[in-house]
């Protein structure tokens, strides 16, 4: 790493140049800000470490000009005691950490920051590889079939624009970790990346989580507080169970799309933040819209880009492979990591995965879990974890069968899938936890082996 240091005192500039060096940093030293800003124009640095408070030219200046001019610089802020705040705000402004000038001043803090820093660029690295190779570091969805193959380019796609982007996939076929993958393989990527449930919650607690509210807005709002589209500010804002959204809501959203603007619950001023909106579906919104149930104008506004995730069965070529990389995963520390036999590589791909990846998972889980030796696992093995298949006048049974008793039997099964855990089946389920509790109340399945955690 290459790094300029630029502070006023000598004794600092010693030690922070000692430190960087012992780390094998090649080091630029200036004495104040313009100095600093004249080796910014003739060489190349990785990260400037930089006092707040110099006379002339001081760290805020030196902030702004990177910012401007090179921003895949990294700033890092010395500050005292005193100066807290002003740094605080240095860090809203673009600068990438602070450090305190604690007395003595030894430069350990300036190692730790360091440390991170280095993992911030090899990250960095590998969204930059990403984009040049087409292919994606999660192998949870990497795959060689035809339709991973066509949604790995329409994620590079996704990915290179500005436009809000919906993503439509089955329960547990990695939406968001496509979504993952477009902020990633973006310009926003060393901006944050943050998730919310819009079907877990009421339109008033969603509204305030999105957008933030002031002080007294309602009962309980003891203080103000920030909402997800400010702190995701210069990265991404997923939002999952996007058809679940309620209608009053969908206007605020719509608003936010167009204008970028979005007003705190209980406040009359407009705010603005730049964040891009990523959604995610299970169901198909053209006919949510034909129903009434979903506004067609957000709906047009927010499909601007659409990645459609294919089901499992859809890819079953990619199965042996994600069963593979499950295996290895989740292997605990120390013990001996089991293989796939052919025989049970087929039984994996004859199978056809209602639950998709999240599924695969689950089964793979339980068989490294309730399998026993260090042989391949069989093929008997896999189908035995594996639901039996239906008889033909089973199918037929079934499909005599209420929606409500279709509900309960599939709330069972996935309930013996996770051995019980309801906390764990209610994000299989994609619902949340008081709804399921409310259904297995429901369905009087509230003793057995259900279990909370």
């Amino acid at each position: 790493m290459r790094a300029l240091i630029i502070d006023d005192e000598h004794y600092v500039r010693l030690v922070l140049e000692h430190t960087l060096r012992e780390e094998g940093c090649d080091v630029v030293v200036a004495s104040d800000g313009k100095a600093g800003i004249a080796a910014l124009q003739s060489e190349t640095f990785d990260c400037v470490i930089t006092d707040l408070r110099m006379p002339g030219i001081d760290g805020l200046n030196v902030l702004a000009w990177v910012t401007n001019h090179q921003p895949e610089v990294e700033v890092v802020m010395l500050t005292g005691h005193g100066d807290v705040k002003v740094a605080v705000e240095a860090m809203k402004q673009g600068a990438w950490d602070f450090l305190i000038k604690d007395t003595p001043f030894d430069g350990t803090a300036v190692s730790a920051a360091l440390a991170k820093l280095r993992t911030v660029r090899a990250l960095r690295q590998e969204n930059l590889a990403a984009r040049r190779g087409g292919y994606t570091r999660d192998v949870i969805i990497e795959g060689s079939s035809p339709t991973w193959k066509t949604l790995n380019t329409q994620i590079g796609k996704a990915a290179g624009s500005k436009a809000p982007v919906l993503i439509q996939g089955e329960t547990g076929s990695g939406k968001e970790v496509v979504a993952r993958l477009v902020h990633e393989l973006s310009g926003r990527a060393q901006g944050p990346f943050l998730a919310i449930n819009c079907g877990a919650m009421n339109r008033e607690l969603l509204e305030s989580e999105l957008f933030g509210h002031d002080k007294g807005a309602f009962t309980g709002a003891v203080g103000a507080k920030t909402g997800l589209v400010t702190a995701a500010g210069g990265g991404t804002l997923f939002l999952d169970e996007l058809a679940e959204m309620p209608a009053p809501m969908q206007v605020s959203l719509l608003r936010f799309l167009d204008r970028g603007e979005y007003r705190p619950v209980g406040s009359t001023r407009t705010f603005h933040a730049d964040v891009r909106i990523v959604g995610a579906t299970n169901q198909d919104l053209s006919t949510l819209v034909a129903q009434g149930r979903f506004r067609e104008d957000l709906f047009y506004r927010i499909n601007a880009v659409t990645l459609s995730v294919p089901a499992l069965r859809e890819r079953k070529e990619d199965v042996p492979g994600l069963a593979e990389h499950f295996l290895h995963s989740l292997r605990a520390a120390g013990s001996v990591t089991r293989t796939l036999s052919p025989e049970a590589k087929v039984a994996l791909c004859g199978y056809s995965w209602p639950g998709n990846i999240r599924e695969l998972r689950n089964v793979i889980e339980r068989l490294m879990l309730m399998g026993t030796g260090t042989a391949a696992i069989s093929g008997e093995e896999v189908r035995a974890m594996l639901p039996a298949p239906l008889s033909e006048s089973e199918t037929g049974q079934r499909a005599k069968r209420s929606l409500e008793d279709i509900e309960r039997w599939h709330i069972e099964r996935v309930l013996e899938a996770h051995d019980g855990n309801k906390s764990q089946a209610a994000k299989t389920l994609e619902i949340d936890y008081k709804t399921l509790l409310s259904k297995l109340k429901k369905y009087g399945l509230t003793s057995g082996r259900a279990h909370d955690q």
